[in-house]
């Protein structure tokens, strides 16, 4: 005799009818609506649910490592591979419900296949292939194009996504009729990690074409900005900011413009999170960063028009200064000559006044006084100088005075003085060709926020007769070369009575915060009779400068200012909690309370929703924060609860049905299918009007409809498969199955071996019918991709008519699927 339904006198699921037998004499329309209402309540507990379980996947899949590299500079890498989470944890957290009711299904019913299990995974993936995808075709703005940035990918999990629903008709129709035996089983369970492990290939190039890389701004990596970088990654983001947009931006600025083109990409988690928190007035997440285009948020960084002023050409200069900055001349050397050099109007006759001033050298003691104007005639761009020395007979240390020029003076045009406008010129006491040298042996610089040119002094010490020549290279330390620093090797050249030389040297803008880096310029090879001092760095033989670069206080005082402002927006877009307290909090409060005036008060239909899902709220605020175990322990928590309110939904959903005459196979594929998927639409949407390429929106679908299989129908299809296998003899099955004439090949009625039932009917028709549909599906968007240019929006005809085809699509699955006896 068969057992009563769930619906009539006798008959119960898991956990309902709650009220038992006196439940099923109540007015049916009654039960109807009070099921309906009860479906979709719990809809909303499994999603809010979801939301926690969510938040610890998140936590869990961000977790980062810092590493040293060979430069002893730490930078901070994801544990997590991007395409491994996305077709892990995350699928798992977004088709939990779908994956749990069929494992609760198997061990409730002792591994017997009755209930919504099966046709739940194949009606949500049939939502969530055409109605989430016509969804995202359509939520774009007329003219907006997104395309599969990781076709590689996605044509792995697009192909694995067909061939798992076409092995589902295989096995049930193919290799052994109604029938999954356990090498079937363990092979739909072990397609899951071929499918990861075939998606990582890809991912990482090693399978099919690599996704191009966009170029990134400078030759500097581009620094993602979190909450566990370092002070030095920072330093490193906020340089590039500052090359970019200019180095006047304040640090406010820097922090906004971070925040929206050095964010990481959000995640599915994120996505999912923000769209349930968003329908039942929980805490919302920060996602301005992604809702808002750079134009919008960054609007002090673009040029804007103003009206033309009515000034006039800039009227060409005359600009005098010292050809060389730096003389030396014997004692007895008679006079010393200085020459001034005149650029940009040549043509007009100008002057310049001279005139000496005292050093360590005195007027009239050691030299003569100088002074009056230089006159250039037209055409002339030189002019010298020359002041008499005194020599007298007793000994001196070397002595300087200085020739200054001023008044500049042009007709007709504007005068002005160079960067040169005094000579130094130092008295020499003796004739030897001199010792070359560096002021010092070592030499600190401060790190600027732009490239810094540095004139690295080079010094002709004790003699100055003739023509010298000294050779110098640049040796990379912790500093490299077109890096740290940039300069060639090069030869300097002292004419007579020179003494100072420079060799040019960039410091490269390259972001620091505590770290220091060395570099080297060594001098060899001297001519002309100079030397190197020997007690000095280098020895006789050459000299040796060690040039330090390390970050200025105002630098580190800047991305202290900087964390502090980002912490703040970390802190409000955290998908989890800290605490119990705090998520109680955001239980008992709508929209989680609000924070600050930036926060939107709640509405009128978030306060509604969250009375409605309060009891689920503080139910579920009893799972332990995602900062515990790095989430691990909210992660287990999280998914027992799912389990719980899974268990619910089937057995409400059967109630539903029953009382309404609909088998479970179309509540499954509708009410529970809608129910489910729900929360997905709305993530999916938010992404693919966010994010820049389709994949979150588009490549998360094909890649969850393939882990439902493997391991929504995988994973208890092996374990029931093996239960039969190796339990003892059943009556029931006996009963049931013995002489089933669908059975035959199993063996003669009366000598059959027990085995794991499926019976394809129905379940095996819907397969068929939405196996089609998914490749008209993935050929419609093959063609978008060649004519449009990418697979979500487009015009408007374009956009509706590809959205109106899924859907006609979907409708022909539900009205085949429900036609089906």
């Amino acid at each position: 005799m068969a057992a009563p339904a769930i619906c009539e006198k006798g008959g119960g699921g898991i956990a309902l009818p709650l009220f038992g037998d006196l439940e099923q004499e109540w007015p049916r329309p009654l039960r109807i609506v009070l099921y309906l209402v009860g479906l979709f309540w719990c809809f909303m507990g499994v999603a809010l649910i979801a939301d926690v379980f969510m938040a610890a996947i998140e936590k869990v899949t961000s977790k980062k490592i810092r590493c040293v590299d060979s430069e002893n500079r730490a930078y901070t890498y994801q544990v997590w591979n991007d395409t491994i989470a996305n077709l892990t944890l995350m699928a798992l957290g977004s088709s939990a419900p779908e994956i749990l009711l069929n494992v609760i299904d198997i061990f409730a019913k002792d591994f017997y296949l009755e209930g919504l299990g099966p046709s739940t995974i194949v009606g949500s993936a049939a939502f969530n292939l055409l109605i989430i995808i016509a969804v995202c075709i359509i939520s774009l703005p007329n003219g907006e194009v997104r395309f599969i940035k990781d076709m590689s990918v996605y044509r792995c999990t697009a192909t694995w996504s067909i061939l798992a629903y076409v092995w589902l008709i295989v096995i049930l129709l193919a290799t052994s009729p109604h029938v999954v035996q356990v090498w079937e089983g363990v092979v739909t369970f072990l397609f899951f990690p071929a499918l990861v492990l075939h998606a990582w290939l890809c991912d990482k190039g090693w399978c099919g074409k690599p996704p191009a890389e966009e170029p990134a701004f400078s030759s500097l990596r581009r620094i993602s900005v979190h909450e566990g970088m370092s002070c030095e990654e920072l330093a490193e983001a906020e340089c590039q900011v500052r090359a970019k947009h200019g180095q006047n931006l304040t640090s406010q600025q820097v922090a906004r413009i971070l925040a929206v083109t050095n964010a990481p990409p959000k995640s599915r988690a994120q996505y999912r999170i923000y769209a349930i928190r968003s329908m039942f007035g929980g805490r919302r997440l920060r996602l301005e960063a992604i809702k808002q285009t750079l134009s919008k948020q960054m609007s002090f960084t673009s040029k804007k028009k103003v009206a033309p002023l009515d000034i006039p050409p800039e009227i060409e200069s005359c600009t005098f200064e010292f050809k060389i900055e730096k003389y030396a001349v014997l004692e007895n050397g008679g006079e010393v000559i200085l020459t001034v050099s005149r650029a940009g109007c040549l043509e007009l006759p100008s002057k310049v006044y001279y005139q000496t001033v005292d050093g360590a050298a005195q007027v009239d003691k050691d030299y003569m006084r100088a002074e009056g104007w230089l006159h250039f005639e037209p055409g002339v761009e030189e002019a010298e100088i020359k002041v008499r020395i005194v020599d007298d007979a007793a000994y001196e240390e070397d002595e300087e005075f200085f020739v200054e020029l001023s008044e500049p003076t042009c007709e007709g045009r504007v005068g002005k003085l160079g960067a040169k406008p005094r000579a130094t010129v130092v008295i020499i006491d003796d004739d030897e060709p001199g010792i070359l040298c560096f002021t010092e042996d070592t030499m600190t610089v401060t790190q600027g926020s732009q490239d810094m040119e540095l004139q690295i002094s080079v010094q002709r010490m004790h003699g100055s007769c003739g023509h010298v020549t000294v050779e110098y290279q640049l040796e990379d330390d912790t500093a490299r070369r077109g890096v740290e620093f940039d300069g060639k090797d090069g030869e300097l050249e002292f004419l007579p009575q020179q003494v100072q030389a420079n060799i040019p040297v960039t410091i490269k803008a390259v972001a620091r915060y505590n770290t220091a880096d060395r570099f080297r310029i060594i001098l060899s090879k001297p001519t002309g009779g100079a030397k190197f001092d020997p007690k000095r760095d280098g020895g006789s033989h050459r000299h040796i400068l060690t040039v330090t670069i390390e970050a200025d206080e105002e630098t580190r005082e800047r991305v202290d200012h900087l964390h502090t402002l980002l912490r703040s927006s970390w802190d409000k877009s955290k998908v989890g909690h800290a605490n119990w307290a705090s998520q109680f909090r955001d239980a008992i409060l709508v929209n989680g309370g609000v924070d600050d005036e930036s926060d939107t008060p709640p509405s009128l239909a978030d306060k509604a929703m969250h009375c409605i899902t309060m009891p689920w709220k503080l139910l579920f605020a009893l799972v332990p924060p995602t900062d515990y175990c790095g989430g691990w322990v909210c992660f287990f928590c999280a998914l027992v609860m799912i389990g719980f309110v899974t268990m619910i939904i089937g057995d409400m959903a059967s109630l539903l049905g029953c009382v309404m005459c609909i088998p479970d196979e179309i509540t499954a594929i509708t009410f529970v299918a809608l129910g489910t998927s729900l929360p997905d639409t709305f993530a999916s949407k938010q992404a693919a009007q966010e994010d820049p390429h389709a994949d979150a929106s588009v490549g998360n679908v094909t890649g969850s409809n393939s882990v439902n299989v493997f391991l929504g129908l995988g994973l208890p299809w092996m374990i029931a498969a093996i239960a039969w296998t190796v339990q003892g003899k059943s009556d029931k099955w006996q009963a049931r199955f013995q002489f089933d004439p669908d059975l035959d090949w199993l063996g003669a009625p009366g000598f059959r071996s027990q085995a794991f039932v499926v019976k394809a009917g129905s379940l095996a028709f819907s397969v068929t019918v939405f196996s089609i549909c998914a490749i008209g599906c993935i050929a419609l968007l093959a063609i978008r991709r060649y004519i449009i240019g990418g697979e979500l929006g487009g015009n408007t005809g374009s956009k509706y008519a590809s959205a109106a085809f899924l859907v006609a699509l979907w409708l022909l699955y539900v009205a085949l699927s429900s036609w089906k006896p």
